[in-house]
């Protein structure tokens, strides 16, 4: 949870300074680091292709009732979008989308915490 809350400040510091596809990198991946302390949590790992769904798909079938439906949402959309912000479209990313997810990955990374009791 470390990493995540970390992710989520940088995630912050970026808007701060108008790096929108920055910030919504970060935000994903405190979201990211997050689902994986919660499947570590029950014993599980991700394995390596296609990690980032996998947790995205245990912490829905596991968390569902836990974490609102808008962060999830919001972490899968921001999957997809930043595979096309790195891979396809630099500097996609809009200030919206990134503010949105920031407070969003906020919301998702306070539940885990609490899930997870730290």
């Amino acid at each position: 949870m470390d990493i995540a809350e970390s992710d989520l400040s940088s995630a912050k510091n970026m808007l701060g300074i108008d790096e929108w596809g920055w910030a919504h990198n970060a935000a994903y991946n405190s979201m990211l680091q997050a689902g994986r302390a919660l499947m570590f949590a029950k014993g599980y790992r991700p394995m390596a292709q296609e990690h980032h769904v996998a947790v995205i798909s245990f912490v829905q079938a596991v968390y569902s009732a836990k974490i609102p439906p808008q962060a999830m949402q919001a972490f899968d959309k921001a999957r997809k979008r930043r595979n096309e912000s790195l891979y396809d479209r630099a500097g996609s990313i809009s200030e919206t989308q990134a503010r949105n997810l920031v407070e969003q990955a906020e919301i998702f990374v306070n539940k885990a915490r609490e899930i997870l009791q730290i």
